[in-house]
């Protein structure tokens, strides 16, 4: 049974890794929760809700903390597997290619 995921519950998730203020990420570890439990929220969601959680990931990806990024690219394969082929080569061909040329920490994977 897939759990009913409320607006405002879905905006604490986000609030984790944005400042109200303007786009720089606050609370170091708050962020990386935020990437680590990125492909449950995702998966919790469905791929049909991917829209609402893009923009959000596109942030995380070019976080500055390596930490962050290297988990993200840890749980690739497991977001590509939630989105399906086509929504993964719309949208996370680029990550790939990203973490790709990034630290050997987030590259070596």
């Amino acid at each position: 049974a897939k759990f009913q995921v409320t607006d405002s519950l879905l905006g604490y998730y986000k609030n984790m890794a944005e400042d109200s203020k303007d786009t720089k990420f606050t609370d170091s570890d708050n962020v990386l929760y935020c990437a680590f439990n990125f492909p449950a929220v995702l998966l919790t969601l469905g791929r049909s809700r991917w829209i609402e959680l893009s923009e959000l990931y596109a942030k995380l990806v070019k976080d500055l903390q390596w930490k962050v990024r290297r988990t993200l690219s840890f749980s690739l394969h497991e977001v590509a597997n939630i989105l399906g082929t086509e929504l993964t080569e719309q949208h996370l061909l680029s990550t790939f290619e990203l973490f790709l040329k990034d630290l050997d920490e987030v590259s070596r994977n």
